[in-house]
């Protein structure tokens, strides 16, 4: 097995489709791009739904389940859409899974946390690595100030602690990682 900059490539796979879901780096850049459009889509459906039948998404299930209507067939439309909903809902389940067991279990869970939730994780995108740092002082008073340079080392340990979390997950949960990578690198 060859070492990868993050996770661990076995040479029978080794090529574009084993390190697209191996790279960790690009998982975190797309983590609040999909969760923005994760929420736009499901604000569409709840809105369209609500347009078309005058109820919410539940309710609207709840009544054509006591309908005994074929929810695959009378939503045929909607299928892909809520297919996409369902991926990127994974994907996101994933990524947060994997930091949230970072969190609690590694030794150094806590300080990785923080530099991953304020780098990738938070809803507000911060401008540059100052205001990161600035973001970081109060969960680490222990430290006058956290260098540049402390903040990229601990930001690449805590890829290789989420990484080696990720790739130890086995089908399904690779086949979602690969198609959310490709969902979001076309666009």
């Amino acid at each position: 097995m060859a070492r990868g900059r993050s996770g661990v490539i076995s040479k029978e796979y080794k090529g574009e489709d084993n390190t697209a879901y191996h790279d960790v780096i690009k998982l975190f850049k797309i983590y609040r791009v999909v969760n923005w459009q994760m929420q736009i889509k499901i604000s569409q459906v709840k809105r369209r739904f609500h347009m078309e039948y005058g109820t919410d998404v539940d309710e609207f299930l709840d009544t054509i389940y006591q309908a005994g209507m074929d929810v695959e067939r009378d939503l045929a439309s909607e299928k892909e859409r809520v297919e996409a909903i369902s991926r990127s809902n994974q994907y996101l389940r994933l990524i947060d899974e994997a930091v949230d067991l970072m969190r609690r279990y590694h030794p150094q869970g806590e300080r990785y946390y923080w530099v991953l939730y304020y780098s990738y994780l938070s809803s507000t995108k911060l401008e540059n690595v100052e205001e990161i740092l600035d973001k970081l002082e109060p969960h680490f008073p222990q430290y006058t100030r956290i260098h540049r340079t402390t903040y990229f080392r601990w930001r690449e340990q805590a890829f290789e602690a989420v990484g080696s979390i990720l790739w130890g997950y086995e089908g399904e949960s690779e086949r979602i990682l690969k198609l959310i990578c490709k969902d979001y690198e076309e666009k």
